[in-house]
């Protein structure tokens, strides 16, 4: 049998992709100018400390000043620390350039036409460093916080899982228990063959509910012993048929989905003459579908029965919405006297 191959997603580390956008910054020149190497490296020599200053104030802005002043509302210490880091570096700037024109490292810079024209030009390039430090740390905080969520969603639709994967069993246990309870004082030999059969539907609810799936064909098997354990109360005289067309008989299925319902069914679809009684049940697994479907006579509760709580169907309910969100139709209704159920679920197409 053929099954896709999942591929495992890359995740490159932030760090990797700060110093490849960074080498690209500083490579830049290089790498797009004429064919003069020997320009193009010059001006490389001429803007590194330029671009070392870049780097510092980005950085001290993305590590330290914009979590420390700007998030927790600091702005005026946010913007006094940035106009003093800003100072510091242009008066060692202004020194360099002095020094390397002094040695001809470097040709003297042309005479701003503006007043304090190299100033303003400075200032303008940490605006410009500033916002997309804020740009940068944001969306980066955002998806941390996402991720966060995500994990907590997940953790708590874990627990909320488990939680009704654990009600499953003693729920089970105590309904099969009171008809076991019904049938000692009416046939003890049957009581005794009921402690049997419930021993073994223990058994797969033991193993079954700690996988994630079954094949539909287990999950069938299961429903028709349960039914089995069922008809000894009642007899011969009940009418029950469960056909199971399983054109994919390994189609997987959330382990003891399906046995609320049926316990439903026999809750309610046996009045007081059993004979008067029917249950109809069909499942079908084809093309990435499994099908329950189920017609029966309906008897409603009494104000008087104080039998079962709804806590079943609600359980399983809360089971389809969380492993089968959008894939999953739940249907039931009353007519003619019978009542009518519909579960259709969806999964991937077996190969």
């Amino acid at each position: 049998m053929c099954k896709n191959r999942k591929f495992p997603k890359w995740h490159v580390p932030p760090p990797v992709i700060h110093i490849l956008v960074w080498i690209f910054i500083y490579l830049a020149p290089v790498i797009f100018m004429s064919s003069d190497t020997q320009n193009s490296w010059y001006i490389r020599y001429k803007t590194t400390l330029p671009f070392l200053a870049t780097l510092l104030a980005f950085y001290t802005n993305y590590l330290y000043f914009i979590p420390k002043y700007l998030y927790t509302k600091r702005i005026s210490l946010y913007i006094a620390v940035n106009l003093a880091m800003f100072l510091a570096v242009y008066c060692l700037m202004d020194i360099w350039q002095s020094n390397a024109v002094a040695a001809g490292v470097i040709p003297p810079p042309p005479e701003s036409k503006v007043p304090f024209g190299y100033l303003l030009k400075g200032l303008a390039g940490l605006l410009f460093i500033n916002g997309i430090a804020i740009a940068v740390r944001s969306t980066s905080m955002w998806f941390h916080s996402r991720e966060r969520v995500q994990k907590l969603e997940l953790e708590n639709t874990l627990s909320r899982l488990s939680f009704l994967k654990m009600q499953i069993s003693p729920h089970f246990l105590f309904n099969t228990l009171n008809n076991i309870l019904a049938l000692i004082d009416e046939n003890k030999e049957l009581a005794k063959q009921s402690v049997q059969q419930l021993s073994k539907l223990l058994r797969a609810v033991i193993y079954d509910s700690e996988a994630n799936s079954v094949a539909i064909k287990r999950e069938a098997e299961f429903l028709n012993d349960y039914a089995d354990l069922m008809k000894l109360r009642y007899g011969p005289e009940l009418n029950f048929c469960l056909e199971a067309d399983l054109k994919e008989p390994e189609a997987p299925i959330a382990p003891l989905l399906l046995i609320p319902i049926l316990e439903n069914i026999f809750k309610h679809g046996i009045g007081p003459s059993v004979e008067d009684s029917s249950i109809n049940i069909k499942i079908t697994s084809e093309n990435g579908k499994i099908i329950f479907e189920s017609s029966n006579t309906y008897f409603p509760k009494t104000h008087q029965d104080k039998s079962g709580s709804g806590i079943g169907i609600a359980n399983m309910q809360a089971r389809l919405d969380m492993l089968y969100e959008k894939r999953h139709s739940y249907d039931c209704k009353i007519a003619n006297g019978k009542y009518i159920t519909r579960l259709e679920l969806q999964y991937e197409p077996l190969n």
